[in-house]
C-alpha cells in the first residue's frame, strides 16, 4: 500500500532516541521517545514529548521527575518493545532487555549501556497539538564514549563517518543594500581543517570585475573572519559583488547600491 504524503513528509525528519524512565504511584516504567531533543546548554535543558494518553504523562505529570537513556546502536530491540506495548497492559522493564541501574539525584531506574544517561527534573510542561513537551533540567549525567547513540529517520540507522566540510570561503555583507559613501561590514568564516590564522583578501568589486576597495584580515580560532569596507563615493546604482579569498579558495556576497 502505498505511504500517504503527509506520513512520507513525516518520515523525512532526522531524530534521537531515548529510553524514557519514570516511576510514579503505578510503578517503574520506561518508554522510547523519538523525539528527544536537547534546548538549552545553560542551565542543560532536555526535551521529550509524549501523548497524553501514554502512561509516562502520567507519571511525570506526577512525580516532576524522569530519566533520559539515549539509545545504543546495541539496544535497537529494546527500542521497539519499549515503544510497542505499554505500561498499563506490561511490565516492560521486567524483561532481559532492560539493565538498570538507581538513579543518584532522582527516584527512578536508569538504564545500563546508554551513550548518555541524564536525570531530570522537570521544569516546564507545554501541551503542543497531540503531544506534550516536558522540558527537564539535567541534575546528574553520565557518558559511555564507547557506545553510539541511534539516529532515527523512517527507520533505524547508525552514525556514520562524520561529514567533513571541505575547504570553503563564506562570507556575507551587512547591510545588504546600502548607497555610495556607506561603511559595510564583511565578515565570514574559512572552513578548513586548518583554518586558525589565515589571511583572508577582501575585495568590492564592480558588475565588470573591477576591484573598487578591498583589505586582508585574519582568521580567528574558529576560522572567522571580519572587515569593514568604504563604499566609494562615485559607484552607480547596481549589484556588486565582495569576494573574500584564501589562498586558492574563494566566496562572494551581493551588495546592492541604491
Amino acid at each position: 500500500m502505498a505511504m500517504s504524503p503527509l506520513k512520507e513528509a513525516y518520515r523525512k525528519f532526522t531524530t534521537t532516541v531515548s529510553f524514557v524512565t519514570t516511576n510514579s504511584s503505578k510503578g517503574p516504567n520506561v518508554m522510547a521517545a523519538e523525539w528527544t531533543f536537547q534546548v538549552s546548554y545553560e542551565p542543560f535543558l532536555v526535551a521529550i514529548h509524549v501523548r497524553p494518553e501514554h502512561s509516562t504523562h502520567d507519571a511525570i505529570s506526577e512525580s516532576r521527575e524522569f530519566g533520559v537513556s539515549l539509545v545504543a546502536e546495541e539496544q535497537v530491540a529494546a527500542m521497539g518493545f519499549a515503544g510497542h506495548f505499554t505500561k498499563r497492559e506490561t511490565d516492560k522493564l521486567s524483561s532481559e532487555l532492560f539493565e538498570t541501574y538507581p538513579a543518584k539525584k532522582i527516584n527512578v531506574p536508569m538504564i545500563k549501556g546508554s551513550p548518555l544517561n541524564m536525570e531530570c527534573k522537570l521544569v516546564q510542561k507545554i501541551p503542543l497539538g497531540d503531544h506534550t513537551a516536558f522540558i527537564g533540567e539535567v541534575v546528574e549525567f553520565s557518558v559511555d564514549p564507547g557506545k553510539k547513540p541511534v539516529v532515527y529517520q523512517g527507520g533505524s540507522f547508525h552514525l556514520g563517518p562524520r561529514i567533513e566540510r571541505k575547504a570553503n570561503v563564506v562570507v556575507a555583507v551587512t547591510p545588504m543594500a546600502c548607497g555610495p559613501s556607506s561603511e559595510v561590514v564583511v565578515e565570514g568564516e574559512f572552513t578548513s581543517p586548518d583554518r586558525v590564522g589565515k589571511e583572508v583578501s577582501v575585495a568590492l568589486k564592480s558588475p565588470l570585475g573591477k576591484e573598487l576597495a578591498g583589505g586582508t584580515v585574519l582568521t580567528d580560532e574558529y576560522g572567522g573572519f571580519q572587515l569593514n569596507l568604504k563604499v566609494p563615493a562615485d559607484v552607480r546604482k547596481g549589484v556588486y559583488r565582495i569576494v573574500a579569498k584564501c589562498g586558492v579558495v574563494e566566496g562572494g556576497a551581493r551588495l546592492n547600491i541604491k
